[in-house]
């Protein structure tokens, strides 16, 4: 089965929730969902981004790279020890799974905590990276912030279904002239107060391919500090889920 297909399965295994029962909630056609999920065909965007709203849980659980967790050694000594360990290991894989539903994969309290740790120095960062993206200082007189890395789970790569920094850059140059500027601002904050600065902005644009999107979202802005003492800035950004 393949992972994405896995991870529906399990998501609505957790909820107690039948695929036709989960289209219905989620305003999905169940022939097409049911017939996704059956056949491991593939599910597109606006199928996952109904899903994560009708369900309530994060677009990064959905693109994690994360199925069975193994969480446990498997030592099983006899028949009932097995069958302990099959309850408590289940047990232990469904909490994880709340924990990415939530998109607390990384989670704000994390970032905050390596972000202090470390006085703003790109060092330890291993774990975190791939839920971030990073940017030169913004280029006021273009009216553009400048990414340089788009995490493979950052949000932004998620929603906006890009894959590398210059998919991103391209993104934005796409947005108006004022949502540009905003984001200029929000970066030159960033850097000016030295400090990580946490807001809850909303999106109404236009991408790439077309698709409007539409979202609120936490964002965290930070300048960071490479070994030679180049400024960057991270954005460590969450989604809001809309009941």
């Amino acid at each position: 089965m393949a992972l994405i297909h896995e991870k529906i399965t399990a998501l609505l295994n957790d909820m107690n929730l039948s695929n036709r029962q989960a289209a219905l909630k989620c305003g999905i056609p169940y022939g097409t969902f049911n017939s996704a999920l059956k056949h491991e065909r593939e599910i597109g965007w606006s199928t996952l981004d109904a899903l994560a709203r009708g369900l309530g849980v994060s677009f990064q659980y959905f693109s994690s790279d994360t199925a069975g967790l193994e969480l446990l050694p498997d030592i099983r000594a006899d028949a009932a020890a097995a069958k302990a360990f099959e309850i408590l290991n289940a047990r232990l894989q469904a909490a994880a799974r709340t924990r990415q539903y939530s998109g607390c994969d990384v989670s704000l309290q994390d970032f905050l905590d390596w972000w202090f740790a470390n006085s703003g120095r790109l060092e330890g960062f291993d774990r975190l990276q791939h839920a971030v993206d990073m940017f030169d200082p913004p280029d006021s007189e273009q009216n553009r912030i400048q990414p340089i890395r788009s995490g493979p789970a950052s949000l932004a790569s998620i929603c906006f279904e890009v894959s590398d920094s210059n998919q991103l850059r391209s993104t934005l140059n796409g947005f108006s002239e004022q949502v540009n500027a905003d984001l200029v601002m929000a970066h030159s904050e960033a850097i000016s107060r030295g400090e990580p600065v946490i807001t809850h902005p909303s999106l109404d644009v236009k991408l790439l391919n077309g698709r409007r999107f539409t979202r609120q979202y936490r964002r965290v802005l930070a300048p960071v500090y490479l070994p030679d003492g180049k400024l960057l800035v991270v954005n460590f950004s969450q989604d809001i889920k809309t009941s």
